[in-house]
Parts: C-alpha cells; sequence; structure tokens
C-alpha cells in the first residue's frame, strides 16, 4: 500500500516568476507533490496563448523546490528519442536529490504534432513505440551499456551514467486510457496515471486489474495517480474546503493514491490555504483504510 500523495499541477502558459511563486507555494502550504504537461502549444485555449516548453520549465522549476516530488504528466513519447527523455529525467533526479517520477505516454494531439512536424503513426503504433521506449529507457537507467533492436528503437552500445539517484531507477508513469495502454500498465509501469474522473478510474482501474491478473502481477504494486481539472469534474475543488474533501475522497474510494489538481487562480488561494491545512488529517485517514 502506498501512502496518499496529494499535489497540484500548474500551466505552462503562465510566467516564470507567476509559476516560481506557485511552486514555492506549493511546496509551503505542505502539498506532497508538483507537475506540468509537456505540450508545446495550448491544447484548450488560442494556440497564439504563450506556452514554455515542457522539460526546460520542469528541470528550472524542481530546482526552485526542496521537496516536492516533480512530474511530467505526462511527457509525449512522439516528441522526443527515449534516450534523450531518460539522459533528462535523469539530470534531473540528480538536480533534486531523487525526486522524480518519469512521467510518459503516448503522445495524442494531433493538431500539435502537424504544426510542428513531429510524426503522428497510428494509434497501435504509437502504444508499440511507447511500449519499446519504456524498454529502452529502463535499461539505460540500470547503468552499463544498453543494446537494443526494437521495431521503432536501436540502441549500439550505449553507455549511461551517472545512473538516477533512486535505487533501481526512476518510477515509470504512464498515462493510459486505452485498454491496449492499461495493458501496457500492467507489463511495464510503475505508476498508472489518468485524466479523468473518478467514476473512469473506477471503471478502467477494473480493466487495468483484468490485465494484472493475466499476467500474474499483484495490482497493488501499481501506484494509481489522478490527474484533473475543473472542466471534465463537476465542480472546482477549489470553489469552497467541502469541494476539496469531497473530490479527495472520490478518487480515493476510486483507487487513487495520488491526486494532482490543477493550481487555483490567485482569488482561490484561501481555499486552498485550508485545503492544505487538512492535508495531514487526510492522510491519516488513508493510512487507517489500509487493510
Amino acid at each position: 500500500m502506498f501512502d496518499l500523495r496529494i499535489g497540484l499541477w500548474t500551466s505552462n502558459s503562465d510566467s516564470w516568476s507567476e509559476l516560481v511563486e506557485q511552486w514555492q507555494l506549493i511546496e509551503e502550504l505542505g502539498f506532497d507533490c508538483a507537475g506540468i504537461p509537456d505540450h508545446f502549444m495550448p491544447t484548450g485555449a488560442s494556440i497564439d496563448a504563450p506556452f514554455h516548453e515542457g522539460w526546460t520549465l520542469l528541470a528550472a522549476l524542481a530546482a526552485q523546490t526542496a521537496r516536492l516530488r516533480v512530474a511530467m504528466l505526462v511527457s509525449g513519447n512522439t516528441y522526443r528519442n527515449p534516450v534523450l527523455v531518460a539522459k533528462m529525467a535523469t539530470t534531473l533526479d540528480h538536480i533534486t536529490g531523487g525526486r522524480v517520477d518519469l512521467g510518459i505516454g503516448a503522445g495524442w494531439y494531433e493538431p500539435e504534432h502537424t504544426a510542428y512536424s513531429f510524426p503522428f503513426p497510428s494509434a497501435r503504433q504509437r502504444v508499440d513505440m511507447l511500449s519499446e521506449a519504456i524498454d529502452v529507457i529502463r535499461s539505460l537507467m540500470s547503468g552499463g551499456r544498453t543494446n537494443y533492436a526494437g521495431t521503432h528503437y536501436s540502441i549500439v552500445d550505449a553507455p549511461f551514467a551517472p545512473i538516477p539517484v533512486q535505487q533501481g531507477g526512476l518510477p515509470i508513469m504512464v498515462g493510459a486510457q486505452g485498454s491496449r495502454m492499461l495493458r501496457l500498465v500492467a507489463e511495464k509501469a510503475d505508476i498508472w496515471n489518468l485524466n479523468d474522473t473518478p467514476d473512469r478510474m473506477r471503471a478502467l482501474g477494473e480493466i487495468l486489474n483484468d490485465h494484472c491478473a493475466k499476467i500474474d502481477r499483484d495490482p497493488e504494486t501499481i501506484r494509481w495517480s489522478a490527474f484533473s481539472f475543473p472542466r471534465i469534474l463537476k465542480e472546482d475543488p477549489f470553489s469552497n474546503l467541502d469541494a476539496f474533501r469531497r473530490l479527495i475522497a472520490d478518487y480515493v474510494d476510486a483507487g487513487a493514491s495520488e491526486i494532482t489538481l490543477k493550481m487555483p487562480p490567485p482569488d482561490s488561494y484561501g481555499v486552498l490555504r485550508q485545503a492544505a491545512a487538512i492535508l495531514p488529517e487526510l492522510r491519516d485517514e488513508y493510512r487507517a483504510r489500509r487493510p
């Protein structure tokens, strides 16, 4: 059983000074983790709005903190070679002293691929590419030399040093909703990340557990990580303290042990501070649920 983590994610559209203030506030208030999405332009607003590159931003923000676990939620595999991702994430693990979860997904936003000339293969090919990418990343992080001859990636006698600070390599977090992706989570991931509601997590979690049963993997070895924002939820979790408490309870009931909500605007910081004050209580309630 995992400990409960509650965190916040911030927008790549905010200015650097605003983001530093947000991340330092997240840590000051006692939240457990923070992250950002991996895109090159907005996906839910005008594409002409400012939008910082994700991995550069994540590294800079993580260095402004001392305690938070940090993650890309999640990195698009179609945007970067997996060796590059492994190098970036491992470098960040050293910068943070071992506080990185390596979030990765198959890539999904076709307009972005078209705009920036990123190849956008079929859904099946993207899942196959991600599966190979995870194999490459894990092999590299284990140290020594890596040789890999796949359909999509070929790695020849590749050295990799330093290895991550975290023993055993970085936890691999995979964003997944479809059945093939959930099977990949069962086979290769440490953390399942879902951008959806508690009800959806509960339903898809049953499929994930079925995949685990088929390969004889203990489903309790996979952390379920919820990633959400007000647009997909029934209410704004920072509209009042009851809404926050209710949403956390709903995700926990659905199986989540990590819940990352969108950073609210400054006019909701009062509720944010109230929510932070009950984090110890929520963690204690979660521990009491353990068998």
